[in-house]
């Protein structure tokens, strides 16, 4: 074994302690070492793994397995090496904006974050830090690819600007990575961590310019045709996902992500395992921020069914992909999104619950 998944197996015993310490020590602690681990995981390449399941096609890419990792994973635009000899079959960089955000910092703690490994599930309120578009563009242009783990990367339009201008700036970030060669583009329209993306959404008039505009200067204004996907929250009213598909079908969209961290405390709180309701309910106070995990697992297959209901009724002549995201762990929720209809899956809490017990041969061993 590696040092990391050494560390990331010891971790993995040590994570239930944290709930004995004080809510502010146990989230400092972790905060801290997972900004660390996580840079480490990324430059630690394995040799390469076999997976059980046959590869994927679609939008014309090859796809070595069903899942790969959600947008918050590999900010920096690291990893890439790491995840595709695991056995992923994409890599999912970002979400980056126009202009480097510094994240969330409060009482001392940057990019707050604690897990809780008995419920399966962990919170984080980090506020999209990152580079910007521009710096992991240019990264991204000098990776070393594979040809069946395609590259892929999450933007959002640049919180608190004026709208013209954070609409021209998304739009250019959108064709730079197409510059630097990216697979696939994902939008993400849901954030709880930063102002005005909190909730669920709303088929209200600023989605729609923000859709029509990268509509008219991407869809059809850039040089090179990519799939682009439209990220939303688990906490989406299900009486809107007929919308959102029919809204992203006619504008020339290629899927949808169902979806981000929930931030529905009251619902998520009964499913958190007794020991860590005090952490949850500290971390719920002083910060807010996202829940992910197996706690989001029931809302995303939900979601994610009427989503693939949506799709086959108004994208019947056109590939448009749904991709779910909340709650993956195992086969068995892989299988019961190919149920329903969807082929796609990412994973976050689960990816690092697996590396925790499985160490690199996380993907070979989950999808086995």
């Amino acid at each position: 074994m590696s040092l990391p998944t050494t560390l990331a197996r010891v971790e993995r015993l040590l994570r239930p302690l944290l709930h004995r310490l004080p809510p502010h020590v146990a989230t400092h602690l972790f905060s801290k070492g997972r900004s660390v681990y996580t840079a480490m995981l990324a430059n630690d390449v394995p040799a390469d793994r076999p997976v059980a399941v046959p590869p994927i096609t679609v939008w014309g890419m090859n796809l070595r397995t069903p899942l790969w990792n959600a947008a918050g994973m590999f900010k920096k635009g690291e990893g890439y090496a790491m995840v595709a000899a695991q056995g992923a079959g994409m890599w999912l960089a970002g979400t980056t904006t126009s202009r480097p955000r510094a994240g969330n910092t409060k009482k001392g703690i940057r990019w707050p974050a604690v897990p809780y490994p008995a419920s399966g599930a962990a919170h984080n309120w980090m506020g999209l830090p990152n580079e910007g578009h521009a710096v992991v563009a240019e990264r991204i242009a000098r990776l070393d690819r594979r040809s069946d783990c395609a590259v892929g990367i999450s933007v959002s339009a640049e919180p608190g600007l004026e709208e013209t201008v954070a609409l021209h700036e998304l739009a250019d970030g959108m064709r730079r990575y197409i510059d630097a060669g990216v697979d696939y583009i994902e939008m993400n329209e849901s954030c709880p961590n930063v102002p005005g993306h909190a909730g669920g959404p709303v088929l209200d008039d600023g989605l729609v310019r923000r859709l029509e505009y990268v509509m008219q200067h991407v869809l059809h204004g850039a040089a090179r045709r990519v799939p682009v996907v439209v990220k939303f929250s688990n906490d989406t009213a299900i009486d809107q996902v007929d919308d959102l598909v029919a809204t992203l079908v006619h504008m020339g969209y290629d899927g949808i992500v169902l979806g981000n961290t929930s931030t529905r405390y009251s619902a998520i709180e009964p499913q958190i395992a007794a020991s860590e309701r005090r952490t949850f309910r500290a971390f719920t106070e002083q910060y807010g921020g996202g829940v992910s995990g197996r706690p989001l697992k029931v809302w995303s297959l939900a979601l994610c069914a009427a989503a693939a209901q949506a799709a086959r009724k108004h994208a019947s002549n056109k590939e448009f992909h749904v991709v779910r995201c909340g709650g993956i762990e195992s086969m068995a929720d892989v299988e019961a999104s190919a149920a329903i209809g969807v082929q796609l899956n990412q994973w976050y809490t689960g990816y690092f619950t697996g590396v925790g017990k499985y160490g690199h041969d996380v993907y070979a061993r989950v999808l086995g």
